[in-house]
This record gives C-alpha cells, structure tokens and sequence, in this order.
C-alpha cells in the first residue's frame, strides 16, 4: 500500500481531538491564489534532486508580510539594500518539499500580501498571537499539545457528569430509603399467606408505607432480614432472600425502611383469642345456646344458616339422616379459642366443631380400631357413634362406659331392647332435671329404647373421646346385661352392673333409696 499522500487532508473529529493538520499544502491562502514560479524553486535550491536534503513532514506556519516594504537587516539581506541572494528567494514552494531551515517566499496575492513558508523545526513560529477579525493576514497555529488538552478536557466533563448523574441517584435512593417529612397516619398492614417478598413490597407502596416498592425489594436484597446500603458495584451481588410471617402489622404512612423492616421481622401483632368450652353430652339446640350465651355476638340465624349448610356436616353422617338432624353428636365437645376477629364468624365455629370431630373420631379408630363384637353385629360407624352418645348421657364415672358399652352390645346380640333412659328423655324433649314419669316410658318414638330394639336412628348428644373409646372398646364380659345407678364403691354416680334379673332388682332398690330411680 503506498505511503499515505502529505497534501491528503485531514477532517473529522478524531483529526480535531488530535491536533492534525486540517489543510493542504496547496490549498488557496486567505485573499487569493498564491502566485508560484516552480522554475524559480528548481534554480533556487541547491541539490534540488537530493531527496534526503528534504523535509518529509516539515509543520510550516504561513507569515505575511506587506510587498514594497525593504526587509530589514539579517532576516532577508546581508545588509541595508544588499540581499542576500542565499536567503531572499522568492518563490512558491509546497511545504512538504521545503528545505530544513529555509524562509521561502510562497507568493503574493491579488492584494499584494506576500506569504512566507518557515521550515526551521527550532525557530520561533511567525504568527501573531493576538487574534483580529480584521486582520487577514492571521493564521491559526496549533500547538504540539492541541489533541491531549481537547481529550483531557472532554475526560473532564464526561467524570463531572457521571459524578453528578450518579449523586442524584444516589440522593433519590436516599430520599426512598429515609424519606423526607414527619411518620404519617397509621395503617394496618397484612401479609397475606405466601405472599412473596415482591407482592409485600408493592402492597406496602399503595398503602403510602413506603414510597417506592423496586427500591425496597432491592434494598431488602442487599442486606438480607436488616436492609442495607444499595451501591452500583454492591447492586449486582445482592441476592439475599427475606421473607416475613403472615398476619397484621402496625405500621404508619412515610416511615424509614429499617424501621418497616424491624416491624415485619418481629412478626405479626398478636392475636386475641377467646376461649369457649361446649361440654359434652349436649343436644344441638343446647350447643346454640351455650354459643351465644358465651359469646353475645353470635347470631342465632347465622347459626341457624351454618347448620343448614352441608358444607359443614361431618364425613360419618350418612346420606339418609334428615336435615334436622345433620349435627346431632357430631360436633365434638371441647374447650376452642376464637380469635377477635372470628367472634361474629359462627359458621366457621361450627365448621370447626365438625371437622374437629372428624379428626378426633378419625384417630381413634386408628388407634383403637373396632371391637370383634362391633363386626359381629355388623354395626356403621355412625351407629357406633350413636351408642357413644348413649354411653355419655349415661354415665357419670369413666369407669362404667367400657360397661355400658359392653351390656348394649350383649342386648343388641339378644335382640332385646337397650332400655336406656337418656334415649327417652331426647325423644319427649325433656332435661334430665325433669325426670320421666310412666306415661314417658310408653311414648311412641323411635327413640323410646325401652319399647323398640335396635340402635336408635342418630345420636342423641355429642359424646366426647371417653365415651367413643368405650363404643369402640367395650368391657370382655358377655354376660353383664343390667346396670343401675348405686354409688357404687362410694363414687357419686358409680353404677352397679349385674347379669341377671335378681341382682339387677337389688340394685334398682338401692337406686330408689337414693332417689335415683323412680
């Protein structure tokens, strides 16, 4: 590839940066055309064909001086009206073929402005330095050092920006991270079950907690369950995961992140509960009263509505059982606590009951399993559900259910009536602190287990974890068929179990003495 032509002009921006040279050696001078005699230069320069002789990249600076004034001494003559012929040439010559320290005359112009080329690499530049818009005669000189200042100056402001762009987001993240102004109004915040640190970030921005949620998650990221400081380089090495307790919190409108971070790291406010007891041994119609005798603000409509609602019933009610009743026994007796919040809520405290149920029932039959005699008899769960509510209107003492349990099951396999009071007592509607008179025992109700044989056709009461591991795991003994209450062994409400009438009479005797039996 050829040398790269000297006269070649030079543009651009990186020619500007640079400090090159922008204008070629032949290009027209301010004014006019150059008048140039190259016959002139051949004879004026002496071994004109010896190229080492000439400058290959000489930087020439154009001068002017008035035609018709003399020159002065020792610049272009020996002396005052004497040239010197060695010097004072005048002659147009291109600057890249001008010889090392000559002064050639480049030409006049139209006006009669003579330009003078300088090759001296040592001598001081011809120029004036002072700038004159009218002066025609003035050229631009470019100083060695042009390009590194121009480049120095742009690294300047390109720093000066970048610091000043990267304050302001640095002063806007602050702004986010402490903002500015007082703690606004208080908001009760809530975290939602699974919510992700993302949805917690943009629910707290459009509840005004914070004021930007992008910020926030990233701040969260840098510095893990305490925050931190958001940094360009720390920025892309943040991957600390949070995550926070679902519930209510107590935060205010405008507050600092730490101070929303600290809040949500303590866990939720905690909740109020209340506890209410259902005893067992109660019918549905006593459990309504007890709820909203215990907590004033259940409804009994609302009651009413949930045990309408199959929804709720327990998974051992069979498909035949009419609505009324759906949650007879099988909602189980037991001391709940009820959150503030769920005091108006009465069919989520049904449902509760009932699954309850469900549970507790459930684990006994894994734990227990069923009695051989229970197969024998070929009896549903729901049956044996129906004999633990018997059971716990029955006894008064822990150790007479298995009993219990045990003389229905052998009455059952006789095919003789279970004769149990309580069954009566549930058909007539009556307390217990009523007592039963002759005409009660004679009423006709599938309930009346004096007159019909069988299992009654639902519970009569809800039976607690005592009363249904006595169904499932009745006493061995297949001959006890009586009890009767005694005191037995001096236990208030013990029962005397018998296998036989006689014994069975004696014992009704005492039964009377106390004023127990009728």
């Amino acid at each position: 590839m050829p040398d790269e032509d000297p006269r070649r002009v030079r543009s651009g921006y990186l020619a500007f940066l640079l400090g090159w040279a922008e204008k070629d050696p032949y290009q027209t001078p301010p004014g006019g055309p150059v008048h140039q005699d190259r016959a002139l230069v051949d004879a004026a320069i002496p071994n004109r064909g010896d190229e080492s002789r000439v400058s290959e990249s000489p930087v020439a600076t154009v001068s002017a001086d008035p035609v018709g004034l003399d020159p002065t001494p020792n610049e272009y003559h020996d002396g005052p009206g004497v040239p010197d012929e060695s010097r004072a040439v005048r002659v147009a010559l291109p600057d890249y073929e001008a010889p090392p320290g000559a002064l050639i005359a480049a030409g006049t112009d139209e006006e009669g402005t003579e330009y003078v080329l300088e090759d001296e690499p040592d001598a001081e530049p011809l120029v004036d330095p002072r700038y004159d818009s009218e002066d025609r005669n003035w050229v631009r000189y470019r100083s060695h050092w042009g390009g590194f200042l121009r480049l120095l100056g742009v690294a300047v402001i390109i720093f000066f920006l970048l610091t000043t762009i990267r304050g302001r987001i640095y002063g806007w993240i602050d702004e986010q991270i402490v903002p500015a102004g007082p703690i606004g109004e208080p908001v009760i915040f809530t975290v939602g079950n699974g919510e992700a640190v993302n949805q917690i970030a943009t629910n707290l921005d459009n509840a005004g907690v914070i004021g930007n949620a992008t910020v926030f998650r990233h701040w969260l990221r840098c510095d893990g369950p305490n925050g931190g400081e958001i940094t360009i380089s720390g920025f892309l090495r943040c991957d600390v995961d949070s995550s926070f307790e679902a519930g209510e919190y107590a935060l205010f409108e405008n507050m600092p992140y730490v101070d929303v971070n600290n809040i949500l790291n303590l866990g939720p406010i905690p909740e109020v509960y209340y506890n209410f007891t259902i005893p067992e041994g109660l019918r549905v119609a006593e459990t309504i009263d007890l709820m909203t005798a215990q907590n004033p603000q259940f409804d009994r409509d609302e009651i009413a509505a949930a045990l309408n609602n199959p929804a709720y019933v327990s998974k051992f009610l069979p498909e035949d059982i009419g609505q009324f009743s759906w949650f007879e026994g099988l909602l189980f007796p037991a001391t709940y606590d009820v959150a503030e919040d769920d005091l108006r809520d009465e069919a989520r405290f049904i449902q509760r009951m009932s699954n309850t149920f469900d549970e507790r029932f459930s684990a006994l039959l894994n734990e227990v399993g069923r009695d051989p005699v229970i197969d024998e008899l070929a009896l549903t769960d729901y049956q044996i559900i129906t004999i633990a509510s018997l059971i716990e209107e029955e006894a008064r003492v822990d150790v007479d259910r298995p009993q219990m349990a045990r003389v229905m099951y052998n009455r059952l396999l006789r095919g003789e009536p279970l004769g149990v009071d309580a069954s009566v007592y549930y058909a007539l509607n009556k307390s217990f602190t009523e007592g039963l008179t002759a005409s009660d025992l004679r009423v006709d109700s599938p309930y009346n287990t004096r007159l019909n044989t069988g299992i009654p056709p639902t519970p009569i009461a809800a039976p607690g974890e005592a009363a249904l591991r006595a169904a499932l795991q009745p006493d061995p003994d297949p001959e006890l068929l009586f009890w009767a209450r005694t005191d037995h062994g001096g236990v208030d409400g013990a029962h005397t179990f018998t296998t036989n009438i006689d014994d069975h009479n004696a014992a009704v005797a005492v039964c009377r003495s106390l004023g127990y039996c009728g």
